[in-house]
């Protein structure tokens, strides 16, 4: 009995936490961002590439590729703020050579670079993916919550079915409460596996520890 009780308390529990709410709102952050980032590097990739055959390309690809380090260090913090996961740095040990070149070379060497470009661009579908789920379940909750006075205006069809009675829209409220909830539930599980995705790809393999206020190189 009790571990159903404590089973029920967690459930119902994901509505007061502060957490939650910092994931709904990472999530509403992903699409404009992941857009962003993928109209930014599509296009100054393909007129980077477009044009290196007369060596004006060569300056377009390399702010680019300064920018992408850049972009994926803000999403490392935001998913560290937002999200609370631990992520590794994105580079790890001082640089041998401090020239440069050195420097440029070392993070062409870095994995981390790489999969950070396709964190970048994996960010779009997964924003597209993030707006669809996160606005149409918040959109059904509050139609079924707010059901008792949305249905005086007009008629209210949540599906197939149509509430346009004071006892329908008090049940459909009622219901309406326990779709939030599960729609908390799936809206942290996204968060979640966004949260993951940010450790995979924006972190060096090596060490786990977080590190806020480091200044990435």
């Amino acid at each position: 009995m009790r571990e159903q009780i404590g089973a029920l308390a967690n459930f119902v529990n994901v509505a007061f936490r502060k957490q939650t709410y910092l994931n709904i709102l990472y999530l509403l952050f992903t699409f404009p961002l992941g857009t962003a980032y993928f109209v930014f590097l599509v296009s100054g990739l393909s007129l980077g590439f477009s044009l290196v055959i007369i060596w004006v390309g060569i300056p377009i690809l390399i702010l680019i590729f300064l920018a992408w380090w850049e972009i994926a260090s803000f999403e490392r913090q935001l998913a560290i703020w937002l999200l609370d996961v631990n992520i590794s740095p994105m580079s790890r040990g001082p640089a041998t050579d401090d020239s440069i070149v050195g420097k440029g070379v070392k993070r062409l060497k870095n994995p981390v670079t790489w999969k950070s470009l396709l964190y970048l661009i994996l960010k779009f579908p997964m924003g597209i993916l993030s707006l669809v789920v996160t606005v149409v379940l918040i959109t059904l909750t509050l139609s079924m919550v707010l059901s008792p006075v949305l249905y005086h205006f007009s008629p209210i069809y949540i599906g197939p079915f149509l509430v346009d009675t004071l006892s329908e829209a008090l049940v459909t409220a009622v219901i309406g409460i326990f779709v939030g909830i599960v729609s908390l539930h799936l809206m942290n599980l996204l968060a979640e596996l966004a949260g993951h995705m940010a450790v995979l790809l924006l972190g060096s393999s090596q060490g786990n520890g977080r590190e806020v206020s480091e200044q990435e190189n």
